[in-house]
């Protein structure tokens, strides 16, 4: 015959203790302690000064314009810009001899050269139409360098800033056929090359309603 138990609540309160007991016992087994490693000293400077979302250690072109699209670096768009630069240098038919009296045309390519050395040139040489092509190719490449030679020489100009190019009788300025013509044909032009960085401002959903 089952025993019918008296108290069952003593029971029940033993058992939950018991289980108490494992837990906590449990938990005092499992305890670690966690070490924190020595703080990093920061070797890069994060911080982004001018807000164009590059970081200062990588930063190479301050003050960027807000908004603007720039490259890796935080510098604006390059672009470069040329201008037409007329030498008056007379030449003798079949001649690249550059005369006494050109050297003054020279000068002033030269100062401006000096003035800007971000300014690059291209100086182009051009003949009348007498002869052959290749022959007239050939004596425009050479007025074109032996004006390039005398920047280079006479003003110290830097050969890696000066580029030549003979169009013969490619690009005349005079069409008739006169010894005049042919005189004014017998020149030099001079392409001057600036690159400068501008702040170019990124596209937005807004940009359309910003041009005027």
């Amino acid at each position: 015959m089952n025993k019918v138990l008296r108290n069952p609540n003593k029971y029940i309160s033993l058992y939950l203790a018991m289980i108490v007991s494992a837990l906590l016992l449990t938990a005092c087994a499992d305890t670690r302690v966690v070490v924190l490693e020595d703080s990093v000293e920061q070797q890069f400077n994060l911080a982004d000064d001018d807000s164009d979302g590059v970081i200062k250690a990588r930063e190479k072109c301050d003050g960027t314009t807000i908004g603007a699209s720039v490259d890796n670096y935080g510098c604006g768009t390059k672009i470069s810009t040329i201008e037409p630069f007329q030498i008056d240098i007379k030449f003798e038919r079949n001649s690249s001899e550059i005369p006494a009296a050109a050297y003054a045309e020279i000068s002033k390519l030269a100062d401006i050269l000096e003035k800007n050395s971000a300014i690059n040139v291209l100086v182009e040489g051009h003949t009348s139409k007498v002869g052959t092509a290749a022959l007239n190719k050939a004596l425009s490449n050479a007025r074109a360098e032996a004006v390039a030679t005398v920047l280079e020489n006479d003003f110290a100009i830097d050969k890696s800033r000066i580029a030549t190019i003979g169009y013969g009788f490619e690009r005349l300025e005079a069409m008739g056929d006169t010894e005049q013509d042919h005189a004014v044909n017998r020149r030099i032009m001079a392409e001057i090359s600036n690159i400068e960085n501008i702040d170019e401002l990124k596209w937005t959903i807004y940009t359309v309603d910003q041009v005027n």
